[in-house]
């Protein structure tokens, strides 16, 4: 176990567990909570007074999604890889399909922009309605890029992901789960 500078409050050590590297951060936080950066670290943070058992058996418990994540961030294109070309091919495929589906769905965004995002695919903005699609989605086919459209059209009625918003989506694109499944990997 090693230990690494942080807020006097929080305390960071890496641990090992079964061969996997993973820096731990205790902090005020409710529940345990693991993600994979992009660099293919992994990180978890859990509650001040959390037990290291406690987190060896969060991370055993949860090894099958990390080696799923562990695969996909290594298989993902680095963000810093797409050029100016994929670029404009994303947004020439926006701009044919997003007034496609608007029509399709009677909801309406008022603009949108691609952006270079890591961690998301989408953004809706539910005050203005401008969408933001990340770069990431040049690498995807077309009926995942159309997931993430309606995805996101959703949010311009929905704010949250509650039953209302899955219902929405039920209706406008009944196999949804499945193509954010594939989206996810």
């Amino acid at each position: 176990t090693i230990m690494c500078p942080l807020l006097l409050l929080y305390k960071c050590m890496i641990m090992t567990i079964d061969g996997l590297q993973i820096e731990v951060t205790r902090k005020k936080v409710k529940r345990l909570n693991m993600r994979v950066r992009k660099d293919g670290s992994l990180a978890v943070s859990a509650p001040i007074f959390t037990s290291n058992l406690m987190i060896i058996n969060f991370v055993r418990s949860n090894r099958d999604w990390i080696d799923r994540a562990l695969a996909k961030s290594q298989s993902r294109k680095p963000i810093d890889d797409f050029t100016e070309a994929d670029r404009r091919q994303l947004k020439a495929r926006i701009a044919a399909r997003l007034p496609q589906i608007e029509a399709a769905t009677g909801l309406r965004s008022n603009g949108w922009t691609v952006r270079k995002m890591t961690t998301r695919w989408g953004s809706c903005n539910t005050r203005t309605h401008h969408l933001n699609f990340s770069l990431m989605l040049a690498d995807q086919p077309d009926d995942l890029l159309d997931y993430v459209i309606v995805h996101e059209l959703v949010h311009t009625k929905v704010a949250d992901h509650g039953p209302r918003f899955k219902a929405y989506m039920d209706k406008l694109m009944p196999d949804w789960r499945a193509r954010q499944r594939r989206l996810r990997g």
